[in-house]
């Protein structure tokens, strides 16, 4: 066997192996121009050519194949459970102040550590029994803000 042949063999396992490990759709277009080289060598063909095979085999599939595995691959983002919780009403069952550092709230049926935002006046702590609005989650403390119940104007208006 020709050492050419050889050492495109070994190079075809190299960037196979690597493909493996990495998963990054790279090295097996390399190993498929390797293997293009490892043909050229076996019918005798010159270093040249072997090389020229290589690269245009390897980058000629990575541009044409590459983007459509990727996007056939690709996972969609699903909504874990922390971000269904943004937006929804709870009710607070452990008042939330930010400078006592407590706080705690009911969604559905789960419960969350609770606080108002970072820059929420002091003062600023919610009762017991408030209704809040989720407005954010950072890590597993949910940001939250007061519900205001809407006033309802007189129909016959202001009194004089």
């Amino acid at each position: 066997m020709d050492s050419a042949l050889l050492a495109w063999i070994v190079v075809v396992a190299l960037f196979a192996v690597t493909e493996i490990a990495t998963t990054a759709f790279v090295a097996i277009y390399l190993a498929l121009g390797a293997g293009g080289a490892a043909i050229v060598a076996a019918f005798d063909g010159s270093y040249a050519l072997q090389f020229g095979v290589f690269v245009i085999v390897g980058v000629v599939l990575m541009l044409l194949t590459r983007p459509f595995i990727k996007r056939k691959l690709e996972t969609p983002d699903m909504p874990m459970n922390v971000d269904k919780v943004v937006g929804k009403t709870g009710i607070v069952t452990i008042a939330v102040d930010n400078d006592s550092n407590t706080g705690q709230i009911r969604v559905g049926t789960e419960f969350w550590t609770a606080r108002r935002p970072d820059e929420t006046p002091e003062g600023g702590a919610l009762a017991a029994g408030s209704r809040v609005r989720v407005i954010s989650v950072e890590g597993v403390t949910a940001r939250v803000e007061p519900i205001v119940p809407a006033t309802v104007a007189s129909p016959a208006g202001p009194e004089t």
